[in-house]
């Protein structure tokens, strides 16, 4: 038997360990952003299976309530550097460390009429069409784009990538795009257009305290990540356990003492109160306090949806408008019990009307189911506010 000379081996073993190295995702400084998305190495495209297949060092995730954009799935990944963990929290995202990378890929399915046609796409309410937990089948998905949160020494950086038209890699577009795709649900065709946004619509919703200029995650917060997933390898497991058993989240109390956002469920019946309230201001926080909060940009409105908040008037019951104009469509207050077709915030969602519609930035259609929840919600309100 032939033996390996010596110095060879160890040239070889120092060749392996940097491959291995280079298979990770790579950060980059703020002044070195790749220009395509391949390069940070937390997702590649496999041609010869069409897939997209996720760095194994990275972690796909889901939300229990997502933010509603245009009906449009998302893929969403968390990567940290070796040895560093998030910081549990009980509102708010979890803290991460310096280092960690959050991806959200944005996708339709293909229509079964024009698979091949870029600008056709489908409706769904399936969450993950197409993803196992590794890989996401690209003969069934269309690729819209992928944006990037960084959190660099100076804190997080916003970085949307547009994938192209062959779906093999995406490419940085830091002043934004347009999309002109149309949606194909049952028998209606819309057409309209998707907003990919510059790096200044990216921080007016991730810029959380307009006191500060930095930005942060919005969905990863303890109450939308507390769910069961049911695409680990292992089977369904809580998701922050499994961050925890990787040595990603420390800090996780007792699963009694966690809060937990009501699961999104389109399908259920909107007939009773059962869950109602909880639903809808699951909703409404995902969707608009971003805004709508103290020291959000919508703070001098008075209204204030997020999750923690307790008081009725702030959360819109009976509460007249700030400022009066054509958003409020001519009615009083933001909530007028049991009469959502008199109330500001159920107008405002369901407008397209720029400088109308709610929220302002991430979306061109209405969102007919968030919608029926949030009109539920009101239907079922007692009293009045004369």
């Amino acid at each position: 038997m032939k033996t390996t000379d010596p110095l060879i081996a160890v040239v070889l073993a120092l060749l392996l360990s940097a491959c291995s190295e280079n298979s990770n995702p790579q950060l980059f400084a703020v002044d070195a952003t790749p220009a395509n998305l391949s390069q940070w190495q937390l997702m590649q495209v496999d041609d010869s299976a069409n897939s997209l297949v996720l760095n194994p060092a990275v972690l796909a995730y889901d939300l229990a309530t997502p933010l509603f954009s245009d009906y449009a799935l998302k893929l969403r990944t968390v990567w940290l550097p070796e040895g560093s963990s998030a910081q549990y929290t009980t509102t708010g995202s979890v803290e991460f460390p310096v280092g960690t990378i959050i991806s959200k890929t944005f996708y339709y399915p293909r229509t079964a009429a024009a698979p091949d046609d870029i600008h056709a796409v489908q409706w769904t309410q399936n969450a993950l069409v197409g993803f196992d937990g590794q890989t996401l089948d690209l003969t069934q998905v269309r690729l819209i784009e992928t944006r990037l949160l960084v959190h660099q020494e100076t804190g997080w950086q916003a970085l949307p990538y547009v994938w192209n038209d062959e779906q093999t890699d995406a490419r940085l577009q830091i002043t934004g795009d347009i999309k002109r795709l149309t949606l194909h649900r049952d028998d209606d065709a819309h057409a309209f257009a998707y907003v990919v946004p510059n790096r200044n619509e990216c921080a007016s919703c991730h810029q959380l305290d307009q006191n500060s200029e930095g930005l942060s995650p919005i969905g990863p917060s303890a109450r939308n990540l507390n769910r069961l997933i049911s695409f680990y390898p292992q089977g369904p497991a809580n998701q922050l356990e499994v961050w925890q058993s990787r040595q990603w989240l420390d800090g996780l109390p007792a699963r009694e003492q966690r809060p937990m956002a009501a699961l999104w469920t389109p399908e259920q019946p909107l007939t009773s109160e059962q869950n109602l309230e909880q639903r809808a201001r699951t909703y409404l926080a995902v969707n608009c306090a971003h805004c709508h909060q103290r020291g959000g940009s919508g703070d001098t409105s008075g209204l204030f949806l997020n999750a923690e908040e307790t008081d009725a008037t702030r959360l819109g019951l009976c509460k007249p408008p700030v400022a009066a104009g054509r958003g409020t469509g001519g009615h009083r207050f933001s909530i007028e019990p049991g009469q959502p077709e008199q109330s500001i915030l159920s107008y405002r969602i369901f407008s397209d009307e720029v400088g109308v519609l709610m929220p302002e930035v991430g979306r061109s259609l209405v969102h007919q189911e968030g919608l029926d929840l949030v009109n539920a919600w009101i239907r079922h309100m007692p009293g009045d506010c004369r």
